[in-house]
């Protein structure tokens, strides 16, 4: 059974392809700061399209905007704090409860036997990583991507939400 995948628009796409000639002579740093700001959010359309399996099999589980309405104004440009309108046109996508994209398709990640999932023991692996060595500290001298993806992973959430001020403020008003 194949999986949902968020398919760019036309216009989307005739954008990404005109960065992507652009990009190739001026890297989007050295854009004027809007074009540079636009060149990234059209990157990042490129890449929810290209790099991020939907783990669900259509977009219905992630909402609509008819049946998952704006509750509040002030979450078109900030975070809501259990996660919904991350994405304005599937409410649900990426709030709290919902699966992670996967960066690889289904078929190549088959559900883990308890055997498979407890080895090797997660405690065990971080007792090993995080023990004091008896030579003292030793520093990290490099960081690959995916401690930099496990870093933006917990505090993807931790910064910018919305407090319950602002709803009650919108709610008086």
């Amino acid at each position: 059974m194949e999986s949902y995948s968020f398919q760019p628009s036309f216009a989307d796409r005739t954008f990404i392809s005109l960065f992507k000639f652009i990009n190739k002579y001026v890297p989007w740093n050295k854009l004027p700061p809007i074009v540079g700001v636009f060149n990234l959010s059209v990157l990042r359309i490129e890449l929810r399209a290209q790099n991020l399996y939907d783990t669900y099999v259509s977009g219905a589980p992630q909402g609509n905007t008819t049946e998952e309405p704006l509750t509040h104004q002030c979450f078109l440009t900030a975070r809501n704090s259990d996660g919904k309108f991350n994405s304005l046109e599937l409410p649900l996508m990426g709030c709290a409860g919902m699966r992670f994209g996967r960066n690889f398709p289904r078929q190549y990640t088959p559900k883990p036997s308890e055997e498979e999932l407890w080895t090797p023991n997660p405690r065990l692996v971080s007792n090993r990583f995080m023990a004091r060595k008896p030579d003292g500290f030793i520093p990290a001298t490099s960081l690959n991507l995916l401690a930099a993806a496990w870093i933006q992973f917990q505090i993807h959430d931790w910064v910018f939400h919305e407090s319950v001020s602002c709803m009650l403020r919108n709610q008086s008003e």
